[in-house]
């Protein structure tokens, strides 16, 4: 395998059109980086979607224009871990009962990390995701 980037780091308009180019570039810097694992690349992928899709849609919601969203990705070969976070400057919006149809996403990237965390503050929101590298 080549010479594979150590991080990652991206920052866009949080956006539905972002969110899908943002994801695709996750998806290349894993595949990169975890080689023939295409499950764990799959499962990471669809984690990350799952937290720039709830930052799109809920971090600046009643605001006339989206902020950012930063994504992040790195190796930290010490702990011999990935290390991939979501962040945003706006608001924190706790999940509410949606009747089954929507609302999934954190239980969703809970059973695709190896572990997470969520981290909602007065100045944004990061989500954090951590996978055996």
């Amino acid at each position: 395998m080549g010479e594979v980037d150590e991080a990652l780091h991206l920052e866009a308009p949080a956006t539905p059109a972002h969110v899908g180019r943002l994801r695709r570039a996750v998806r290349r810097w894993l595949r990169a980086v975890l080689g023939e694992d295409e499950d764990a690349v799959d499962n990471l992928t669809l984690a990350v979607s799952e937290a720039l899709e709830n930052s799109a849609e809920h971090a600046y919601a009643g605001q006339d224009e989206a902020g950012t969203m930063t994504l992040s990705a790195e190796r930290d070969p010490a702990r011999r871990t990935l290390v991939i976070s979501v962040s945003d400057t706006g608001s924190w919006r706790a999940p509410t009962d949606s009747g089954g149809y929507r609302g999934r996403g954190l239980a969703l990237i809970e059973e695709l990390a190896a572990a997470h965390t969520v981290s909602p503050g007065p100045t944004g929101t990061t989500v954090t995701l951590r996978h055996p590298a």
